[in-house]
């Protein structure tokens, strides 16, 4: 008997699914990857879900859907799609010593399962999907963190937010950054931090930078902590965007550029116990370290970004005044340093799902992945250069 094609194991499985855990697959993985398009997927029948998936995803195609089945709580059909392309030699899994699945190839080939870090940034390195990083561009590694905590109008006092900055600095560490942090700035010295940050030597070895700005906030503004009524001082959030982007620094052309807002975006939703953090009335690789990209080649103006805002537009992000914002204790479950095999694009889904889920019916809060031009695949590696990992 001819062995299993992939498309044939994910087909079997998918076919056993029920309507409404059918459509739920098809959503979640509608919500995993921007790639996958509605038209491909909506009102298609089992066959032609699977075909997509394969195509997309290829050797990782049947991990994908294991783990889209897991988020929708079919786990009897995650471990019979292992099953059945265990048997067909397709992947293999077990519990390993280092927790979690040991994976290895869609194609029937027998690698070495990737169990560590530096095996999987190994599996990754030279991929044309994945964004590149070397050792050396993983020591250079910066970040920007900016916590308005006091205001000069103390009822806007951020009780909560040190546990924020605590949180965040040590998680950015984790990942290999180098943390550049501000305290308590006005708009424009938010603006200034900014573009000091810009023009740092270190963000020419970078792979990649991350930007964390934590204070009340408004539709398209962050305020700055002098802000009161009658002094609108605030700082456009559009300025990160352009600050960091091809024309603003070219050092980090071809780099990703990931963006978190913990603020609120307008004044709905009710509040009970929580506070909120709104206003008091309501393919090339990078170039190397010493050369500047050629400008003589045209480049997008602005691309390989992804931010992820605590809310969507008009409405509060919630904070606890003990625990810090919600926002920010569902990155410090999601980022962990077993999260290693899944890209920026996946954890910040796994965010969504998680604050989506907190608060009742009077309070309500859905961060949003805005203004996402990575073209590929993003990867953290966190703990890459520790010879523990």
């Amino acid at each position: 008997m001819a062995p299993k094609k992939p498309k044939k194991v994910l087909a079997n499985i998918l076919e056993n699914l029920s309507e409404r855990n059918f459509k739920k697959f098809c959503s979640e993985l509608l919500d995993r990857d921007k790639r996958v398009k509605r038209s491909q997927v909506e009102r298609k029948d089992f066959l032609e879900v699977a075909e997509v998936i394969i195509e997309k995803y290829a050797d990782e195609a049947l991990k994908v859907a294991e783990e889209l089945l897991q988020q929708i709580d079919c786990e009897q059909a995650a471990h019979d799609l292992a099953e059945e392309a265990k048997e067909a030699g397709l992947y293999w899994a077990d519990d390993s010593p280092t927790g979690g699945r040991r994976e290895g190839r869609l194609d029937g080939g027998r690698q070495e399962p990737v169990a560590t870090v530096k095996d999987f940034w190994m599996s990754k390195k030279g991929d044309p999907e994945v964004y590149p990083v070397t050792e050396d561009n993983y020591r250079n590694r910066v970040a920007l963190m900016i916590t308005n905590i006091k205001f000069s109008d103390e009822k806007l006092n951020r009780d909560g937010a040190e546990k924020d900055e605590e949180n965040m600095e040590k998680l950015l560490k984790s990942l290999g950054y180098e943390v550049v942090k501000h305290r308590n700035l006005t708009g424009k010295g938010i603006d200034d931090a900014l573009k000091s940050f810009a023009k740092l030597d270190k963000l020419k070895r970078t792979d990649s930078v991350f930007v964390v700005i934590m204070s009340h906030g408004k539709l398209g503004k962050i305020l700055g902590i002098d802000y009161k009524e009658d002094n609108q001082d605030d700082f456009a959030v559009d300025k990160i965007f352009k600050c960091l982007n091809s024309h603003g620094c070219q050092a980090l052309i071809n780099k990703p550029k990931v963006v978190i807002l913990q603020a609120c975006r307008g004044g709905r939703s009710g509040v009970t116990t929580w506070v909120h953090d709104g206003e008091s009335t309501g393919p090339p690789a990078p170039p190397p370290e010493d050369q500047e990209p050629n400008l003589d080649q045209s480049v997008h103006v602005e691309k390989d970004f992804v931010s992820l805002l605590a809310s969507t537009p008009d409405n509060k992000a919630f904070r606890e005044s003990k625990n810090g914002s919600i926002l920010i204790q569902n990155i410090m479950e999601v980022f962990t340093p077993e999260s290693y095999q899944k890209h920026i694009i996946d954890l910040f889904t796994k965010v969504q799902d998680l604050v989506s889920k907190c608060g009742d019916d009077k309070k309500k809060q859905m961060p949003v992945i805005d203004r996402m031009t990575l073209n590929k695949q993003f990867f953290l590696y966190p703990g890459l250069l520790d010879s523990s990992h």
